[in-house]
């Protein structure tokens, strides 16, 4: 028998792992932005899963699809669970969670980017370009000041409210350990609008706790509000710029107007609720958070469908949250209401917004609807006899990246997981990026330029 000539074997494995890893690379760079961004959530999809199947992984026996379904909820920082992430995963189980959740939350390109630009200055155009397709942002954002901010701001107010919330648990008969781990958990989880908890029934142990729910609204809402609108105040803060863009403004104004709406209207047609649990879960759904005080599936129809609503309406373009976009949704009241005064042009805030950003505003509108009446008629083939509101509702916190549900989902059967984890992803990578990427075509021309000067990022 010959002996295994174990050099040549390496040198063998060698160079087919550089060969292979070249021609993975060329794929990639041959990709548009839009596949590119798919193509990252999907790889962190596939890695987590992996990951999550590996033994010592588990704290229980669970599925393949399960472990599918966990990944791709975190690497799409939706927070839709089939097994409890408390009892069903060992800490290392969690760890792999909390990794996805955080580069679900900043996305691949925006992480590996900021790495290449930190040891050389400059970002390739091919990085740029994934970048412009990830974050829509206003023409006077610098790309280079935006990375930097996201990141920065990522780290300080992760850190800050990891702090918080480690002080608080140490004060209620929590160990040193479990109190570092819940507060490092929760504080990412609540940035990235993730909604992934350590407790099986997610908050609703701390409805009355007034620390734990400021931290984690103020935790969400700085995650959903942008990183426009944080680059945008440190400019302004700094004299850098005189004042807030055209987009900020948008953002600020519907945000907060969309939570009030929210906050009334579910503290109206749930009696039972205080004011405080009817702004925690408003704040929940808008920034696509997802965490709960409440048991949502006792909630009233009526609010169930406000929650809807503010689920699918979201956070802002360039922040962690999902839905179609505060700013997409802005523009489109914009149409009807200035179509309903007759008028010729479309402005909001005393500012005409350029027809190729109302083009992007309605297709985003019309296309998210589409998708999300398709999950939900698929929803209904494959979980027939199920309630059509608790369907309905799993179908919308998917699409939205929310996480929120009425104790439904674990009952889903494997085609109705599957059908949720695809819709989690189109969800993450947004509506228009996902048929985009779908439909790419490279002879199309490139968009021209708006001509008019209000910009907008949808």
């Amino acid at each position: 028998m010959p002996q295994i000539n174990w050099k040549e074997v390496f040198v063998s494995l060698k160079d087919f792992t550089k060969a292979s890893i070249k021609k993975y690379t060329l794929w990639i760079l041959h990709l548009s932005p839009h596949q590119n961004l798919l193509h990252g959530v999907l790889l962190y999809t596939l890695l987590g899963w992996v990951a999550l199947s590996l033994p010592f992984m588990n704290a229980q026996d669970i599925s393949w699809l399960d472990n599918l379904f966990t990944a791709a909820s975190a690497a799409t920082t939706t927070g839709l669970t089939s097994v409890s992430t408390a009892d069903g995963y060992t800490w290392l189980g969690q760890l792999v969670i909390l990794i996805l959740i955080q580069a679900g939350g900043l996305g691949y390109m925006t992480m590996s980017s900021f790495v290449f630009l930190s040891m050389s200055r400059r970002l390739r155009p091919h990085q740029k370009e994934v970048l412009s397709a990830e974050f829509s942002l206003p023409q006077e954002l610098n790309l280079h000041d935006f990375l930097r901010a996201a990141i920065i701001f990522t780290a300080v107010v992760e850190s800050l409210g990891a702090v918080f919330l480690f002080n608080y648990f140490m004060h209620h008969n929590y160990g040193i350990f479990q109190a570092a781990w819940y507060s490092i958990f929760h504080s990412i989880s609540a940035f990235c609008t993730a909604g992934f908890s350590l407790w099986s029934n997610n908050l609703v142990n701390f409805y009355d706790s007034k620390t734990i729910n400021i931290l984690i609204s103020l935790l969400s809402l700085l995650g959903a509000v942008g990183f426009i609108v944080v680059t945008d105040i440190f400019n302004w803060i700094t004299r850098r710029a005189k004042t807030i863009s055209y987009t900020s403004k948008i953002i600020l104004l519907t945000m907060s107007s969309v939570l009030l709406f929210g906050t009334v209207m579910v503290y109206i047609t749930n009696p039972v609720m205080s004011l405080w649990e009817a702004f925690f879960q408003a704040n929940a759904a808008m920034t696509t958070a997802g965490f709960n005080t409440v048991q949502i599936g006792a909630m009233s129809t009526c609010s169930l469908i406000v929650l809807v609503i503010l689920m699918s309406i979201g956070g802002a373009p360039s922040g962690t949250g999902g839905g179609i976009k505060c700013t997409a949704f802005a523009s489109v009241m914009a149409i009807l209401y200035n179509r309903l005064l007759g008028r010729k042009h479309i402005s909001f805030l005393d500012r005409r917004i350029p027809i190729q950003k109302l083009y992007l505003a309605t297709s985003t509108f019309i296309f998210y609807t589409i998708l999300l009446l398709a999950s939900v008629f698929w929803l209904t083939y494959t979980e027939q006899g199920q309630p059509f509101l608790q369907l309905f509702f799993e179908a919308s916190a998917a699409l939205a990246t929310a996480g929120m549900s009425m104790e439904f989902t674990s009952q889903l059967s494997a085609w109705g997981k599957i059908i949720i984890i695809i819709t989690m992803i189109i969800g993450r990578v947004g509506v228009i990026t996902f048929g985009m990427a779908l439909l790419r075509d490279d002879d199309d021309e490139p968009e021209p330029e708006p001509t008019e000067k209000a910009d907008l990022a949808i």
